[in-house]
C-alpha cells in the first residue's frame, strides 16, 4: 500500500483505513534508519559510534535489551547481516508498539495527541 510512516498512517486511520501492508520498517533498517519514541535515529552517525545506550531506552525489544547503539552501529557499518536482522526487529517492534497505541488512542479519544507527537518526524533513508 506504501503507507508507512507513523504520520501517514495516523492521517489513513483518520480516513477509514484500518488496514497496512508496508515493508518500509525493514527496508528502513537495511538502510539504517530506526524509528524511536524520541523521533528517527541513523545509526550510522558517527555520534553513534561509542554511545552505550540503547537504540530506544522505551522499546521493548531483544535488540534495545540486549545490543547498544554502538555495537550496533559497528555491526552495520562493517555490513554485518545480523545487523539488519536487530535492526528490523527493533523497527517491527516500533510498529507493533506504534499500532497499540493508535488503538489506544482511539479508544481514550487522544488520537490528535499522539499525532502532535509523531507529525513533525520525517525519515531521511539516504545520506
Amino acid at each position: 500500500m506504501g503507507v508507512g510512516h507513523p504520520a501517514d498512517i495516523l492521517h489513513a486511520v483518520a480516513c477509514g483505513v484500518d488496514l497496512f501492508d508496508c515493508v518500509l520498517p525493514t527496508r528502513m533498517a537495511r538502510h539504517g534508519s530506526l524509528m524511536t519514541w524520541q523521533g528517527p535515529l541513523k545509526i550510522n552517525r558517527l555520534e553513534h559510534a561509542r554511545s552505550d545506550e540503547p537504540l530506544d531506552p522505551t522499546c521493548p525489544c531483544e535488540t534495545c535489551r540486549r545490543y547498544t547503539r554502538g555495537y550496533l552501529r559497528h555491526l552495520f557499518t562493517c555490513k554485518e547481516p545480523t545487523a539488519w536482522q536487530l535492526l528490523s526487529e527493533h523497527n517491527l517492534t516500533f510498529y507493533a508498539t506504534f499500532m497499540e497505541k493508535l488503538r489506544a488512542a482511539i479508544e481514550a479519544g487522544t488520537v490528535e495527541e499522539l499525532r502532535q507527537k509523531v507529525g513533525a518526524w520525517t525519515v531521511r533513508e539516504k545520506g
